[in-house]
């Protein structure tokens, strides 16, 4: 019984699967498109803000909010928008997620010494 309970909850902890495009219907790719050109214009948005500017387009393709976060979920695990986290507080329930189509910011930090600061050695030939 206990062996079953363990097969049973490492099951369950796999994590969520990904979304297939197949799932998410017909007419998808005008809903992905129109969702494209909401983060491109309006910047970085969360989830409600996306919202609002889809349900005021009048053949958005989508079919609800949750058919709308199907379809950013999809974007964002083929890495067509970035989600960010903003944190308002300092209470962990004062989170805010934002999406956005912008390349991820690469910093970098300069090291003390160059990476590849190698010593070729010479071969001498001998007569």
């Amino acid at each position: 019984m206990f062996a079953t309970a363990v097969r049973l909850l490492a099951r369950k902890s796999a994590g969520p699967k990904p979304v297939k495009l197949s799932e998410l219907g017909d007419g998808v790719q005008p809903a992905m498109d129109n969702l494209f050109n909401i983060l491109k214009e309006h910047g970085p948005l969360t989830v409600q803000d996306c919202w609002k500017h889809a349900s005021q387009l009048e053949n958005s393709g989508f079919r609800s909010k949750r058919h709308m976060k199907l379809i950013l979920r999809w974007m964002r695990e083929n890495r067509r928008v970035r989600k960010e986290c903003n944190s308002i507080g300092e209470h962990p329930d004062e989170k805010q997620f934002v999406f956005s189509v912008e390349p991820p910011k690469i910093e970098r930090k300069n090291p003390s010494t160059p990476p590849e600061h190698t010593t070729t050695a010479t071969t001498v030939s001998s007569k």
